[in-house]
């Protein structure tokens, strides 16, 4: 029977703070502007940010034929005399651009990718074209810039080990290398101050239903706590949506891509220097999501405990919302191009390093701080494991303090 009168309670508790949370309207309207979002970034804006050296065929036209014209007037004139200086002519310099944007053109025109990313010219407006402002805040959000320098060595890799290959593998079009993309970006600061906007008022909203939720039979640490877990799993499951809906859509418009494909992977062997190309490394897609499985969680989860702590002490959800956002964006205060330690002590023994681990599972964390760090990756694990016993410990120590009652009142 007492079995069965707890978890009557803990599903009422459950129940409550879903329907609250669902029936929030600051919920409602983050979830419906984030879902449009994914969509509106899906249909209009990923066909329009250019991948690394990616040709427009129409311009490739116009400069292909703007080039057979100069050198055939040349030819016409009789400009074939070399230069003194440079041992060539200008009719050779322009036919050899034509036969080159030629070659590059037929293998657009026929489709062969793997032909495509062994030809190593590219027209100079490959590289010269405007994003317009929304194409340049996805293009900023999404690691974009972070990948560039890789594409040559992907490139290798898809041409030796990729088969089916296609024109949205080679720029990063499909939905695995788009969500790659999200969380060696600004992706995982995101997800964490969507995070903690929607689970800021889970505790306080009790201080209006004081008289039901006092008489709630069940211990106030449990109380919390079940509330906690219970917003976690919210959030988690909508983003599980998000990411799902993206997936479905984005694969079907661009592909879905294979979790075997080569992503960048910066090698922190500082020897022969940080810009040493040996360094510019691949490894799969597949690994670095299984990878950020246990980062998601621990961070996840450590937030919405934080987000406990801070509600007990303030009692109001907006201070605990911005006091929570701070928490997440205050790596950008001690992050700089030099920045190595903190009060005298390693970076990486502090739990905000950590909150960009698409950086730190890539190895762009010690390419950024040029120190190579030995077991980062399991190093980062523990100091969130250490940082949520210590948070734990923390609200233990204050629903002591700040008894239920006094909460309320």
């Amino acid at each position: 029977m007492i079995g069965n009168e707890r978890i009557k309670n803990m599903t009422q508790v459950i129940t409550e703070t879903v329907k609250y949370m669902w029936r929030s309207e600051k919920n409602r309207l983050f979830m419906v502007l984030t879902t449009a979002l994914v969509l509106i970034y899906s249909f209009f804006l990923v066909p329009k940010i250019s991948g690394e050296d990616e040709v427009d065929i129409e311009m490739l036209e116009r400069e292909m034929t703007g080039n057979v014209v100069q050198f055939e007037e040349a030819l016409d004139e009789g400009l074939i005399v070399p230069n003194v200086l440079t041992g060539t002519t200008a009719y050779d310099q322009w036919r050899r651009e034509s036969v080159a944007q030629r070659e590059l053109l037929t293998a657009l025109k026929q489709g062969d990718v793997k032909r495509y990313i062994a030809i190593d010219y590219r027209p100079t407006t490959a590289t010269e074209q405007e994003a317009s402002g929304l194409e340049q805040f996805a293009f900023n959000i999404l690691g974009y810039e972070l990948e560039q320098p890789y594409q040559a060595v992907k490139n290798k890799a898809y041409h030796d080990e990729v088969e089916p290959l296609s024109f949205h593998i080679v720029h990063d079009r499909t939905s695995l290398q788009q969500i790659h993309l999200f969380l060696i970006g600004l992706g995982p600061v995101l997800l964490l101050l969507g995070l903690v906007f929607l689970i800021s008022d889970v505790h306080v909203k009790d201080r209006s239903l004081q008289t039901q939720k006092i008489g709630v039979p069940m211990s106030w640490q449990k109380y919390t706590f079940t509330q906690a877990l219970t917003a976690f799993s919210f959030v988690g499951i909508f983003y599980l949506f998000l990411f799902g809906l993206f997936f479905l859509v984005n694969g079907l418009l661009y592909g879905f891509g294979s979790f075997d494909l080569p992503i960048g992977s910066y090698d922190p062997n500082f020897e022969m220097g940080f810009l040493n190309q040996d360094n510019y490394q691949v490894e799969s897609l597949g690994g670095f999501l299984l990878q950020t499985i246990p980062y998601l969680f621990l961070l996840g989860y450590l937030f919405t405990r934080l987000n406990t702590l801070l509600s007990l002490w303030t009692k109001q959800s907006v201070v605990t919302m911005v006091l929570g956002m701070f928490l997440i964006l205050f790596q950008t205060l001690y992050y700089g191009s030099n920045s190595v330690e903190l009060a005298k002590l390693d970076l990486s023994n502090f739990p905000q390093t950590y909150i960009d681990f698409g950086k730190v599972l890539t190895g762009r964390l010690e390419q950024h701080q040029l120190v190579a760090i030995p077991n980062l990756y399991t190093k980062g694990l523990i100091v969130l494991g250490i940082t949520i016993f210590i948070t734990e410990a923390f609200i233990y120590g204050s629903s002591k303090i700040i008894t239920r009652q006094k909460f309320m009142s």
